[in-house]
Order: structure tokens, then C-alpha cells, then sequence
């Protein structure tokens, strides 16, 4: 059987060398019918897409052999055929397939052959075309349902010589999947690279750059300079909850062509839209042909998700398809409702096409509006205030909680210490980095009065509370109603409150000197609030308790009273202030407490916010100094000023005013004393109480000293594959070991040399090989002792001696070079008798067979020279004629002697005079 098919494939031979066929492709992967239905959650449908020349009949396919990716191939027949430009068709194979258990499959197709002359793609037309899509098919109870990417533009497209070219594929993903994009390198065969392949703008002689955008798939190339036909292929890979589902990767064509045409103007308003879901998103488009081509009409398409929607479909109107007059004005309008609600863009792709060159389609521009639909925000927010607690209360019904997909959850209450009374952007759903706590363990929906309410009930007096709600809507599967994302709605306005302050407050610990013995810290608070604290119902004496800790303490056990005033009514003058004498400051921070007790109770009015010092501490580095600092306080500190005092200086400076808690003071001069104090900012947000609050923390010196070892150079090795020198030659067995230094890396620039290390396999300890004792010197040329098998980590030493950790290690391999010539002339005049290879290196042994054209064995070797002569296994000599080979190369590499990838095969055309 096998002998069989080798000849048939043989006898096709001249056929299938001459059709050229494929031009672009990809497979699309859908769940199929209904995946809450236990009988469907194994069964996925598979489309086959291609792009093909409709003028090659003979090798027009009505069916293609599809792998599952689980161990089946099957049969696919052709379910449709629709003409895509002049001589294009789009084929479409459609099937569905059972899969024996949830998992990740990988399908693909194979099909011969491309086009012939693709610049970027050496012998294409002998060169299959192969496609492949990661397919994940998950639990649909655990994961809802899923389906791969799909693209709406056809990849067939149209360049002129110094115009920019774009083209976006429009993607979507309908079950709201995050997408992203790469390019990658098309394949011969199932998940097999081809070789030699480069990207259109890097073909020899060609410029200009080329790129995709990972979010919005958008591929821009500026400018492509040499005409002709270009591959490319990139993947689209679809995200779920930052997890990775599906890969597709599309393979499309370029037309290059020497046209004096400018692309077509696509004018647009905006490219980035977020609404509030049951808004209205409306834009107009313009497209016209450039200045430079007046006389050209346009056709302007849409296309994306929102058009696919069912109930609420996008329109773009007038609906025409066909060139019109320049400009071509269209509308876009799309209703959205609460079903839209996605944490995912929603992109819409606009396409322009001009009549210019090169004809009959043109040239095209594309632009992609990306548009977002959240969840409106809760709204009519209100609070009341209770003696321990705050109730804030919402409107209700909330205006998306009668929704099924996504569905209401609840709400989660945020709250913070003093407003933070920003305007929500449509575009930033939640409040994650606002400065708001979640307060509720779980998304609440109790009801009270007609409206939602949340009861606060860890609040303290004389604290501004500020609180923000959200509300919570969810994707569930089909099936068992199992939660797998969760969408967060805009953030609802603001409301702030604040509890009866009727216990005094501290307003100040500020160290007002440092010292061991005599180290003074002044202390300051505000009486209460007489109307609070109702001193008809509280009366006299009035006695203020002022204790001290030593660190930042809160338990009320680890304080002692250190001063107290008594005064008989409460109109009474009092000293708010107390200045702490005979501390160690230098050592160690300190906190305060101060109590009220009224008519004589040994039970203070309310509990007291304790307040400590602000604590510094300070590290020496090479030529820095790193601070931080700690507070424990009852009010808000929004920003803190560091002072420095330079060597030598009788006084301080400011140096920077910064919201976190530490601080690196850079540019410094190692060996010397610098000395620090830091002044905090802060404010009780009460109208009633003094803001800023200003208190400074203990003076800290500390003396810079180059204790850091530099950053790691980036390593890169060029081995004797990657020079394209002989491989043979001993003299050429060399790796160069090139680096990025230190300084260029991260800015250290006191290096003074590098340590190089090698292990000869990738598990062995390296060792050091050589230490390079120059900072200018960034290369070295390494002569392992058995090839150039080995790997490579190299470190950085600065004048202290510090040496810095390894850099990224760096392993070299053989690189098997097997490259066989297509013909020889075995006629006996000493020129190209023999085929041997035209490259060889690293190959330890091969297993080789030639067959005639009727799949006859004439010849087998291992010896990877081959040095067939052009005789069969009797020594006799062959005719002309074409003869086909395959083999397995087994390569020299890191883990011993394998087979390679790919098995090599192909065609040898013996040429004699017999």
C-alpha cells in the first residue's frame, strides 16, 4: 500500500510542482448546538477557511483531510464557495466532531500548494500550505461555553510602493473573551515552521517598518519598497479571566504593486468610546480618496461584533457596498442595553477602499474603533449616622438588576477616611486604586424603605468617612448557573459623614529635637465638640489625660499617664498643648493618648485615638541613601516632605515632597554623612479642625557606602551557525560572547570588568572561564573544547569588588545544517558527479532512500555525505529523470544524538548523457 501511494504521488509529480493554489487561511473552531446540554458539551464544529485561485481547476479541492487533534482525521467536505476579488475564491469546510473528554486540541490542515513567488517565502509554490488552532474545550459547568476567535476581513489585500499599507483582521470573540495578537511564522505542515521564512518589510532590498497591535490586532507596514506578492501570519490568541483558552493563526497575502496611488482618508471622531450600557453610541465616518487622487470613488464597509448581536445589532447607514462619489459620509449607530455589559472592548473595524491602483480593487484603509459598554452606577447615594454606626442607603431597583446575561449579583460598599471626590471616567469600572477599602465580605442586596442599605458599624468618633458603592454583575454556565467572570459596575458618587465628635483628638506629635537623653517630642490636641459631647448631660469637673507609650502603640495597657488637667466647667481655658522633655528620640518613637473624664467617672468619655511620632530609618547604599518611615495616627497623612542635611551644612533642605512612605536620595557622594528628617502631612478632612497637620519625625545621619553589586549584563552568543561560516573548518568552532553592559542595562557605570562562566551541557555547574578586565571591552571569543555545545552566564564587577548576580544564561547547540541540492550530472567529468549535500554540519548520521518514479528503492545510505553516484543497489547506472528521497537526520545537540523535527524529503533530477 504505501509502495502504492508513493507512486501516485509521483505520478502527480509534474502536476502538483506546476499548480500553485493557496493563498490564505485559517480554521475556525465553534462549540456546537446547545453546551448546557450534557449530549453537545464534547462536540465542537470545525470550518476550514481558504483563499485559493479559482483559475487553477486542477487542483480545486472539494474536500480536505482535517486533524482533530485528537488522533482523527477525517474527511471534510466543501460547504460553500463565495468570490472574494477577481480570481479569489473564499472556500469554507465545515464538519462537526465528538471529542472523548474535555481538553486542549490542536486542529489542522494541510494542502498543496501555494502560490509560486512569494518574495518572502523561497520556493513557495513547492511549499504546502498548513494552518493550525489551539482549541481548548472546556467544562461548559465550570467555564460556560466556548469558541475561537473569529475574523471578519478577508485576508487578501492590496499595497502601493511608498503608501503606507494596513489591514486589520476584525476579530471578535462572541463569548466575550479578551483577545490579543502576535505575528508568527507560517508552516508547511502541522505546527512546522518554514524555513528561511522572513517578514515582508525584512525580504533583501526592502524597508519600512512593520507591526501589529497586540490589543487591537491593527497591522501597519511603512512603507513597502519593492512590488510583489508577500505572506503573513500572525495568531490571535483569546484570554478568559487572564487565563489562555485559544490560539488561531491566520496565513494571508499581500499584493505589492508599483501604483501611484495613495491610500484612502478614513475620518473619525474618536477611536476609543466607553458608554453606559442602555446608551445610545453614534458616530459619523468619512471616507474619501486622498488630495492626490480626486477623481477616485470610495466604498466604506463596517464590520465586528456589534453588527452579529442578536436583538440590537449595529447599523452602518446608508447601506452601500459599492464605490460612491468622495466623500462617502455612513452612520454608525448602535443601541446598547444591559446584555452588552462586558469587561471586554467591543471592536468595530472601518474599511475604505479606493478605484485606483492596483486595479480592479485598489487600495484600502482601515481604522478600528474599540467601544466598551459597563454597568451603570448605583445611584442616590445617602447616609445617616447613627451613635456607633452609619447607614448608607441607595436607589432601588438598581437599572440592570432584572438582567440574565450578565447577571445581577449584588453590591460591595467601599469606604475611605476623607473624600476622594473624583468624577468616575466611563471608562474605569470599580475603584481599585482609588483609595477605598471593600467593607463588605460579600455582594449585599438587603433592602430597607424601598431602598438598599448597608449598616457601617466599625466606625470611630471624630473620623470623616467617605463611601462609594459598586455594583457587581456576573457571567454564569448555562447549565448549573456556576459563576466564571465577574463584570464591576461604574463607580456611584460620593457621600461623606462623620460621627458626634465628642472626645478630644490629637492634632500633633511632632519631635522637636533628637537626642539619646534630652530628646523632646510636643504634643497638641482639640477639645471636643460642646454641642456633641451635650455638657448638660455631661457636667464638671472636666479632667484631660495625657499618657505616653513607648513605640507606635494602640493597646490602651502599654500607656501611663504623664500629665493631666482638671478644670471645673467645660468653658474653661485648658493648655492644649505639651511639650515631652528628657526622651530618647534617637532610639526609639513614642505615642500619646489623651482621655476626657466627666462628674468625677473613672471611665473616660469615649475610647482615644492613640497618635505616635513619625519613626525614620535610613540604609546607606553606593552613592544613595534609602528612607522610610512609619506613623501610627487617627488622621489622614496624604503626603510627606523630606529634608536633608548635606555634609558639611549647618542647616536642612527640602528635597522632595512624595505620597508613599520611603524615599531613595540618589546622586550622592559615597564616604560622607548625610542626615535626614521627614515632615508628614496630614488632615482630619473636618472643616472644625486646623489642616495641614505638620509633624516631624526624629533626625537619622547615615553614611553612603558602595555595598551594591552592579546589575547583571544581558548576554547574547553567536555560535558559527549564526556567523553562516563553514562549520567545518576547526578554526571557525568558536562562540562570541556578546553583552550589554551594566551601565546600559540599569545605569551602573562602575564596572570594571566581567567574569565569563561555562558549563558544557545544561545542567552542569559553570565555571569560570575568563574574567575580562576592561568596562569597554563587551565581547570574547569562547573555543569550547569539545564543539560549541555549552552554556553561558556572565557577571559584572564594580571597583569595590561586588559582583553582580549571573546574567541570563545562554545555551548554545549544534545546528545541524543538512542542505541537498535538487539535481546532479553523474556523466563522468569530475563536475557535480556525485549528489552529496551542498551543507553539512553537526550531523552525526542520516537513514536515506531514493526511489524511481514506479516507488522502486535504488538506493540507501547512513552515511550523511550520501555520495550517491547514480546507480541502483546493483551498481548499475540509473536513467535521466526524476527521483524522489526521504530521510531522517540524526543531530549532534545538548542531549545527545537525536532525529531530527522534520524528516527531510524531496525531488532529484539526475541529469546524464545515458
Amino acid at each position: 500500500m504505501r509502495l502504492r501511494l508513493l507512486l501516485a504521488l509521483l505520478v502527480l509529480l509534474p502536476a502538483l510542482v506546476t499548480a500553485t493554489h493557496n493563498r490564505a487561511g485559517e480554521i475556525i473552531v465553534r462549540a456546537a448546538g446547545d453546551c448546557s446540554n450534557p449530549g453537545d458539551q464534547l462536540r465542537a464544529c470545525a470550518t476550514i477557511i481558504t483563499y485559493t485561485e479559482t483559475a487553477q481547476t486542477e487542483v480545486d479541492r472539494d474536500s480536505l483531510d482535517l486533524n482533530w487533534g485528537d488522533g482523527i482525521t477525517e474527511r471534510i467536505g466543501r460547504t460553500s464557495i463565495t468570490p472574494v476579488a477577481p480570481g479569489i475564491q473564499r472556500n469554507e469546510y465545515t464538519f462537526c466532531h465528538r471529542y472523548p473528554a474535555f481538553g486542549r486540541y490542536v486542529l489542522s490542515f494541510q494542502d498543496v500548494n501555494r502560490v509560486r513567488n512569494v518574495r518572502n517565502i523561497p520556493g513557495s509554490v513547492n511549499i504546502p500550505f498548513s494552518v493550525f488552532t489551539s482549541f481548548a474545550l472546556v467544562n461548559p459547568i465550570v467555564n460556560g461555553c466556548n469558541t475561537t476567535p473569529q475574523l471578519s476581513q478577508d485576508p487578501i489585500d492590496n499595497a502601493c510602493i511608498g503608501s503606507v499599507w494596513t489591514h486589520n483582521p476584525g476579530a471578535f470573540d462572541v463569548d466575550g473573551d479578551s483577545l490579543a495578537f502576535e505575528f508568527t511564522v507560517p508552516t508547511f505542515a502541522p505546527r512546522a515552521p518554514i524555513a528561511n521564512y522572513v517578514l515582508p518589510n525584512a525580504v533583501s532590498g526592502s524597508s519600512g517598518s512593520l507591526q501589529i497591535d497586540p490589543q487591537t490586532g491593527q497591522i501597519t507596514w511603512d512603507t513597502p519598497t519593492i512590488p510583489g506578492e508577500y505572506n503573513l501570519a500572525f495568531m490571535v490568541k483569546s484570554y478568559r479571566n487572564g487565563i489562555p483558552l485559544d490560539t488561531l493563526v491566520r496565513d494571508m497575502q499581500i499584493f505589492v504593486d508599483d501604483c501611484s496611488n495613495d491610500p484612502p482618508v478614513i475620518e473619525l471622531a474618536r477611536e476609543q468610546i466607553c458608554v453606559v450600557a442602555g446608551e445610545v453610541v453614534e458616530f459619523d465616518v468619512i471616507g474619501t480618496a486622498p488630495l492626490t487622487d480626486t477623481d477616485q470613488r470610495v466604498t466604506l464597509t463596517a464590520s465586528g461584533r456589534p453588527f452579529d448581536l442578536t436583538g440590537n445589532p449595529a447599523t452602518f447607514l446608508p447601506q452601500s457596498n459599492s464605490p460612491q462619489e468622495d466623500p462617502v459620509r455612513k452612520t454608525f449607530r448602535w443601541q446598547t442595553s444591559c446584555n452588552d455589559i462586558s469587561n471586554q472592548e467591543y471592536f468595530v473595524v472601518i474599511r475604505a477602499v479606493d478605484t485606483g491602483e492596483p486595479r480592479p480593487s485598489g487600495l484600502a484603509t482601515l481604522r478600528t474603533v474599540a467601544i466598551k459598554v459597563v454597568a451603570p452606577p448605583p445611584t442616590d447615594l445617602r447616609a445617616a449616622v447613627g451613635e456607633e454606626e452609619i447607614t448608607v442607603s441607595w436607589a432601588n431597583p438598581y437599572a440592570c438588576e432584572q438582567n440574565e446575561d450578565p447577571d445581577f449579583l449584588g453590591f460591595t460598599v467601599w469606604r475611605r477616611e476623607g473624600s476622594n471626590n473624583f468624577t468616575p471616567d466611563t471608562c474605569q469600572t470599580g475603584l481599585a486604586g482609588r483609595g477605598y477599602t471593600q467593607i463588605t465580605d460579600t455582594e449585599v442586596r438587603d433592602i430597607a424603605d424601598g431602598r438598599y442599605v448597608f449598616t457601617d458599624t466599625d466606625v470611630e468618633r471624630g473620623r470623616t468617612y467617605c463611601y462609594r458603592v459598586v455594583a457587581v454583575m456576573v457571567r454564569r454556565t448555562a447549565s448549573t448557573g456556576l459563576i466564571f467572570e465577574e463584570i464591576e459596575s461604574l463607580a456611584s458618587e460620593e457621600i461623606c459623614v462623620q460621627l458626634a465628635r465628642d472626645i478630644p483628638l490629637l492634632t500633633k506629635v511632632d519631635v522637636v529635637s533628637t537626642n539619646t537623653t534630652s530628646g523632646q517630642i510636643e504634643v497638641c490636641w482639640i477639645l471636643p465638640d460642646a454641642q456633641s459631647l451635650d455638657t448638660l448631660l455631661n457636667t464638671g469637673p472636666y479632667s484631660y489625660v495625657l499618657s505616653r507609650a513607648v513605640g507606635q502603640a494602640a493597646d490602651p495597657a502599654a500607656f501611663e499617664a504623664i500629665q493631666t488637667y482638671e478644670r471645673p466647667f467645660f468653658g474653661d481655658p485648658v493648655d492644649t498643648c505639651y511639650t515631652d522633655n528628657n526622651l530618647n528620640t534617637q532610639a526609639q518613637a513614642y505615642s500619646y493618648r489623651i482621655e476626657l473624664f466627666v462628674e468625677g467617672e473613672n471611665e473616660p468619655v469615649g475610647e482615644a485615638q492613640p497618635a505616635s511620632s513619625v519613626r525614620l530609618t535610613a540604609a546607606p547604599t553606593d552613592r544613595a541613601v534609602d528612607l522610610s518611615w512609619t506613623e501610627l495616627v487617627p488622621w489622614t497623612n496624604q503626603a510627606y516632605e523630606v529634608f536633608r542635611r548635606a555634609p558639611g551644612a549647618g542647616t536642612y533642605e527640602s528635597v522632595v515632597t512624595v505620597a508613599d512612605q520611603m524615599y531613595r536620595d540618589t546622586g550622592l557622594v559615597n564616604g560622607l554623612e548625610y542626615c535626614y528628617y521627614v515632615r508628614s502631612i496630614g488632615s482630619y478632612n473636618l472643616d472644625e479642625i486646623p489642616s495641614p497637620l505638620l509633624n516631624r519625625s526624629q533626625e537619622v545621619c547615615a553614611v553612603t557606602d558602595d555595598n551594591v553589586a552592579p546589575c547583571p549584563p544581558q548576554l547574547t552568543v553567536e555560535s558559527v551557525c549564526d556567523r553562516g561560516v563553514d562549520c567545518t573548518e576547526e578554526e571557525n568552532l568558536f562562540n562570541t560572547l556578546l553583552w550589554k553592559s551594566s551601565e546600559e542595562v540599569c545605569g551602573d557605570d562602575d564596572v570594571v570588568g566581567y567574569r565569563i562562566f561555562f558549563a558544557p551541557d545544561s545542567t552542569g555547574a559553570p565555571e569560570l572561564v575568563a574574567q575580562v578586565d576592561s568596562d569597554d571591552l563587551l565581547a570574547f571569543d569562547h573555543f569550547p573544547t569539545a564543539g560549541i555545545v555549552g552554556c553561558y552566564t556572565i557577571t559584572a564587577i564594580d571597583g569595590n569588588g561586588n559582583e553582580s548576580q549571573p546574567s541570563n544564561r545562554v545555551c548554545v547547540t549544534n545546528c545541524p545544517i543538512y542542505d541537498l541540492p535538487n539535481a546532479f550530472t553523474p556523466n563522468g567529468d569530475n563536475q557535480n558527479d556525485l549528489f552529496v549535500p551542498r551543507g553539512l554540519c553537526f550531523v552525526e548520521r542520516v537513514e536515506f532512500k531514493i526511489f524511481n518514479r514506479w516507488g522502486q528503492l535504488v538506493f540507501e545510505t547512513e552515511d550523511p555525505a550520501i555520495r550517491w553516484d547514480g546507480t541502483n543497489l546493483n551498481g548499475e547506472a540509473l536513467p535521466s529523470g526524476t527521483y524522489y528521497y526521504v530521510g531522517t537526520v540524526f543531530e549532534r545537540q545538548l542531549q545527545g544524538i537525536v532525529a531530527g523535527d522534520t524528516p527531510v524529503s524531496g525531488y532529484i533530477e539526475l541529469i546524464t548523457s545515458r
